[in-house]
């Protein structure tokens, strides 16, 4: 534990030093200030719910590093050691870097080239932090680029853009509202919970969800050291393993986030939501605004394999829907949220 606390606050320091420096520097804030962004759709477009769709289930890690970057093994070590895991889908995204992925992928598996970028946040809080799937290699994008304008070139070059980790890295809505065009966050990253227990981050999640930013939510190891693989990951319902079908579903948030439990079903019909998943302890719905939750617990000794609400006839307006599965090992998964109205 302490050699991943320690490389990884060396690499934090080294990459984003000219960012630190630029935040004390004269005329930073002006420079790096990002431009208002326009407010959100009075009706935005939610999640496609993977449930209801023709596909097969594809077991993705999302956020890798090797040591391309400040991973402990090279690019075909780490993928083989996920291929041996039973995964289908690994996207390699070292810092600042991509990698040359040709020849790793075939007809049961898919290496996908990405990047995690880390550009300077617009209010001199720590930098944001964006993994970048999809995009070509060689790829370069400029450390000292803004963010906003960061994300537009990788959006450009193809790539579907995530959130990563923002308890880990201290940021508000102020930071994620400041900027667009991701597609999702990490509800879980396993290497932020393993080394300052910050690997949850739920509550920017809904906040963003309350504020009508709606988007998806994926687990990943954010994996440095190989025995820290294989800790959260993100069920990926896609019509066949190609990147141009696992991109989409992504974006589309055509997906489940999960660091244990299988969720079997989720929806919503007629005001009454259901989920079935694998042997749980708690069964959660989470919606909008002050206090919006259910939660099912199982009676001692027994488990919960499915719940069920109905909701709408009071005064409050329900607008979108997700679920939270805990099983007795505390492992969670969560699906995307739903529109409720």
């Amino acid at each position: 534990m302490k050699g991943i606390l320690t490389d990884r606050r060396n690499f934090i320091r080294t990459a984003t030093g000219a960012a630190a420096a630029a935040v004390v520097a004269p005329g930073y804030r002006n420079l790096h200030a990002q431009q208002p962004r326009e407010p959100p759709e009075s009706h935005p477009n939610f999640p496609v719910n993977p449930f209801e769709r023709e596909g097969r289930w594809f077991k993705a890690a999302l956020h890798v590093h090797t040591t391309t970057s400040d991973g402990d093994v090279d690019v075909p070590t780490r993928i083989g050691q996920y291929r041996e895991a039973g995964y289908d889908v690994v996207a390699i995204t070292d810092h600042w870097k991509t990698n040359d992925l040709s020849g790793f992928s075939d007809e049961t598996f898919l290496a996908i080239c990405g990047m995690e970028a880390h550009p300077a946040t617009g209010t001199g809080a720590p930098s944001h932090h964006f993994v970048c799937l999809g995009l070509p290699h060689p790829f370069e994008l400029a450390k000292d680029m803004p963010a906003q304008a960061l994300i537009d070139k990788a959006k450009a070059a193809g790539a579907k853009i995530i959130y990563a980790h923002p308890y880990w890295t201290a940021h508000s809505m102020e930071e994620m509202m400041e900027v667009s065009g991701y597609c999702g966050v990490e509800v879980f990253n396993a290497v932020c919970d393993l080394m300052a227990s910050k690997g949850y981050n739920q509550v920017h999640w809904d906040q963003l969800l309350n504020k009508g930013r709606i988007v998806a939510g994926l687990a990943t190891d954010d994996v440095h050291k190989s025995k820290d693989l294989d800790l959260g990951w993100t069920m990926v319902r896609a019509p066949a393993l190609t990147q141009e079908n696992i991109l989409a579903a992504i974006e589309s948030g055509c997906f489940y986030a999960s660091c244990g439990p299988a969720v079997e079903d989720f929806r919503i019909e007629n005001n009454t939501v259901r989920i079935r998943c694998s042997s749980s302890a708690v069964i959660r719905f989470f919606y909008n605004g002050s206090g919006g939750g259910r939660t099912f617990r199982a009676e001692p000794g027994q488990a919960l394999s499915s719940a069920e609400w109905t909701f709408g006839g009071g005064k409050r307006s329900i607008q979108w829907i997700r679920a939270e599965v805990v099983d007795a090992d505390g492992r969670h998964a969560w699906t995307n949220p739903l529109r409720a109205g």
